[in-house]
Formats: C-alpha cells, structure tokens, sequence
C-alpha cells in the first residue's frame, strides 16, 4: 500500500514538474521590463502624447527644483539660475497647454 501511494505522489510531482517548467520556460523568454511596458503601453495614441507630456512637466519640475538646490548651495549665480529658470518655465507653459488640449479632446472623445 505503501508503494502505491509514493508511485502516486512521485507520479503527481512529475506531472506537476513538467506543467511548472513548460509555464517557467515560456515566461522566462519575456523580460520583466517588457511585462512592464505592456501594462502600462496607453491604447491610443492620444493617450500615449498625454502620458509623455506628463512626463516631460515632471522632467521640467525637477530641472527647475535642482536648479534652486544648486543657486541654494552656491553651486550656480543667480544670473545662471534666472536665464535656465525661464527657459524651463518657458517649454512647461507650452507643455501645459498642451496638456490641456489633450485633455479637451479627450473628454470629447468620452462624451460621443
């Protein structure tokens, strides 16, 4: 009896062996990264330009944050400070409007 239930068990651990490495082969071929980006790839392109202006006003953000830890620390002159300040601020008004555009349009697209 004893045999019959260990051939049992060893046969249920091959099977579940052989289920484990064909799921682990076919998942080890797609990078984390690549399970990643499909998670959060917009589904239209509308929605891809919002997500990358969102990303270039937090780029922005912190271009001019650093700017003033360095003008803070003394690592800059306030000349240099002022003329990168208002170049950054400069490219996140228009990336802001343009923002905002995204999001007109794309309200109108949920209300149709």
């Amino acid at each position: 009896l004893e045999t019959e239930r260990e051939k049992a068990v060893v046969s249920t651990q091959s099977t579940g062996d052989g289920e484990l490495r064909e799921f682990l082969s076919q998942h080890e071929r797609a990078s984390e990264e690549d399970q990643v980006d499909q998670q959060i790839e917009p589904k239209t392109t509308l929605f891809k330009q919002y997500l990358n202006l969102c990303a270039e006003e937090s780029a922005l953000d912190d271009g001019i944050y650093y700017l003033a830890e360095a003008l803070r620390n003394g690592v800059i002159e306030i000349q240099v400070f002022l003329k990168h300040v208002r170049s950054l601020a400069r490219k996140k008004f228009m990336v802001r409007a343009l923002i905002n555009k995204v999001k007109e349009t794309i309200n109108k697209c949920e209300v149709k």
